[in-house]
């Protein structure tokens, strides 16, 4: 087990240390090598992540999964009742059509039973995360191997824009830094290991934009790195802001955890005028995808976990260009594996060719959001909030960021972040536009605020729903229920 790990239980408190104990403390560690900090298969991951021979790349990923289930099967209460029916001469992908599609859920109301017998609570690294969801969910992942492997992945994944560890990165990936709720307070704070300069999530404002450009020249950044909605406001600001000083030092950005519309990244790339790449994975590290600096579609790594999409009932997805979820089956956790696991992801596959440096590497052609992300119209149909993207009209340029909130089936709050009133001509433009996409049966209501808050991570919710999926349709008096 590397430093890293062991160590990880300390690092809210470097992260929030003062600077003068951070920085020195920080130089030292970076200097140490890659397998005492991360660990000694950290060689073995990053070597991994390059390989770009199809056959090779098919044979290993076949090998992993079959490993991977083998594991579960023998170590995994859970799963004991399908060892007995893993025969040697069946191909692994009738081996994993025995595991059943798991949820969130399932993890959580019987956490026991997916722990592996065979790895000891020594190994076992907990993490938590809340997502998208309000309740939070508890997990574990393998001490040693699975922030290895992630850390590995990332740092090829970078070098796909050039980015090295002597590069200086702005972070807007929602670390909360210390003191900056005080007035006068800081609004960033510098990492050394990483060199990274993290931006206060709760300072995105155009009252503060200026004060990060100066931070940023200031440490001589040159990479981007942070989320999808973060990262636009802040092009947004320069486009009518320009600083030269500072845009024409990236050399490269990186867009996480948030779903990019094409014209948030068109405008990045406009402002910044270099190479744009969108990642995709989760904190349960069972699935990696990223996108290339000459095509944005996402490219999974074939070894890093497996990946399926499927349809509402489960079924398998092999067509390109038909949505469905993503679901993946995670390699190398041995402590608590990810099988089957439902992301809550909707995606497609991709119908265009192989991207010349990544051969054998299977394509998604875009990640639109979550399944639960959704509109109830009043006849109690589902309308995907994914259907509200693609091309829109020049209008929407007025529009700095938008919110929908549903509380009724049929009615919707748009919110549309602007710093002047807009004017009539563009809000009966918008409003059209909305209730073309929302298919009559949702009505559109819109309102213009000044400021539409994030998340205490930074992050901003795109949908906030409070209905359930369960919806019923919308009845007047002595009116039947439509059906849906």
């Amino acid at each position: 087990m590397g430093l890293e790990d062991w160590g990880y239980r300390w690092l809210k408190r470097y992260m929030d240390a003062p600077q003068w104990i951070k920085e020195p403390l920080g130089r030292v560690y970076g200097l140490l090598p890659d397998t005492l900090r991360h660990g000694r298969d950290y060689p073995r991951y990053r070597q991994e992540a390059g390989l770009d021979r199809p056959e090779e790349l098919r044979s290993l990923g076949e090998a992993r999964l079959r490993e991977t289930l083998q594991w579960a099967a023998q170590t995994v209460p859970a799963y004991a009742a399908i060892a007995a029916q893993l025969l040697t001469d069946m191909p692994a992908e009738e081996w994993l059509a025995l595991f059943p599609l798991m949820t969130k859920l399932d993890y959580k109301r019987a956490p026991q039973d997916y722990l592996s017998s065979g790895c000891t609570p020594a190994e076992r690294l907990p993490m938590q995360t809340s997502g998208s969801v309000a309740e939070p969910f508890r997990f574990f992942l393998h001490k040693g191997v699975s922030r290895a492997k992630e850390n590995a992945y990332i740092e090829a994944y970078s070098q796909r824009i050039g980015l090295t560890r002597k590069d200086v990165v702005l972070s807007l990936r929602g670390r909360n830094v210390r003191g900056s709720a005080a007035d006068s307070g800081p609004l960033w704070s510098y990492e050394p290991i990483k060199r990274m300069l993290w931006i206060s999530p709760n300072h995105l404002g155009d009252t503060y934009m200026a004060r990060h450009v100066e931070a940023a020249i200031a440490h001589k950044v040159s990479f981007i790195q942070g989320y999808s909605s973060a990262v636009y406001e802040l092009a947004r600001w320069l486009d009518f802001n320009p600083d030269a000083r500072f845009s024409d030092a990236i050399r490269g950005v990186q867009l996480f955890s948030e779903s990019a519309e094409p014209d948030m990244i068109a405008l990045i790339e406009k402002v910044f005028d270099c190479p744009v790449l969108v990642h995709y994975g989760h904190s349960e590290r069972a699935v990696m995808a990223g996108s290339m600096p000459d095509d944005h579609r996402y490219f999974v790594w074939p070894l890093y976990g497996h990946v399926e999409l499927i349809d509402e009932n489960g079924q398998p997805i092999t067509e390109a260009g038909i949505q469905g979820e993503v679901v993946a089956t995670g390699f190398d956790n041995r402590v608590m594996p990810f099988i089957r696991y439902r992301t809550g992801d909707l995606a497609a596959w991709s119908d265009g060719p192989e991207h010349p440096q990544l051969p054998g590497y299977r394509v998604l052609e875009r990640i639109d959001g979550r399944n639960n992300d959704f509109f109830v119209g009043a006849d109690g149909r589902r309308i995907p909030v994914a259907s509200l993207g693609g091309l829109r009209p020049p209008e929407f340029l007025h529009v700095e960021a938008s919110q929908y909130e549903q509380f009724t089936p049929g009615q919707l709050v748009v919110r549309l972040q602007s710093a002047t009133p807009l004017p009539d001509h563009v809000l009966a433009v918008l409003d059209n536009y909305f209730r073309v996409k929302l298919l009559g049966c949702v009505e559109p209501t819109l309102e213009v605020v000044s400021h539409i808050p994030r998340t205490a991570r930074g992050k901003r919710r795109l949908m906030i729903q409070h209905i359930g999926a369960d919806a019923q349709p919308v009845t007047t008096a002595g009116e039947a229920p439509r059906a849906v």
